[in-house]
């Protein structure tokens, strides 16, 4: 059986907070893929439901104070960021993901990943559109594969440590069962 598969890097599945952002061609000039340490992180999803409304009215309290304070001292341009977590495949060269935004080959994302959470990890990516395929039996949903652009090697080092530590998961949980 012939293998078809000439990636030089291993591909991990796993859920990860990432916000993709198509690039006009005015800024695919002056692609960095670069890495921010200590950004201030959250899953934009609402609180949980609480049954007691004292409580309830307290943490929304608290939510909207919080809310406040970020939003004051913290902007977005110094590493604030708010996703959403979502499945993707990825490796030290590129990446696979499902969109609901229609993309063409050859179209450049910027991808902001959080690889974790406290302290953060982002990462802030480029990447081509090589392969755009609709997700069967799911309208407006597309399967979009990516080859990073300019990755520097501290960008790709973290995803592969990253890459590993999920291997190593994988092993530890196989070998309790």
């Amino acid at each position: 059986m012939k293998n078809d598969d000439h990636r030089s890097f291993a591909r991990t599945n796993t859920l990860l907070p990432f916000r993709v952002r198509r690039l006009s061609s005015d800024e695919c000039d002056n692609l960095d893929c670069r890495l921010i340490l200590g950004g201030v992180v959250f899953e934009d999803a609402p609180p949980p439901a609480v049954a007691d409304e004292r409580l309830r009215q307290w943490l929304n309290m608290l939510n909207t104070k919080l809310d406040y304070l970020i939003s004051m001292t913290v902007p977005e341009r110094e590493g604030f960021v708010s996703v959403k977590f979502e499945p993707l495949n990825i490796s030290g060269s590129g990446m696979a993901m499902v969109t609901q935004e229609p993309v063409n080959e050859g179209d450049v994302l910027e991808i902001r990943i959080v690889l974790q959470v406290y302290p953060a990890k982002i990462l802030y990516l480029h990447g081509e559109v090589v392969h755009v395929d609709p997700v069967p039996g799911k309208s407006k949903r597309y399967n979009v594969g990516l080859k990073f652009l300019n990755i520097t090697e501290d960008v790709r080092d973290e995803i592969l440590k990253f890459d590993f530590r999920k291997h190593r998961e994988r092993l530890i949980k196989i070998r309790s069962i």
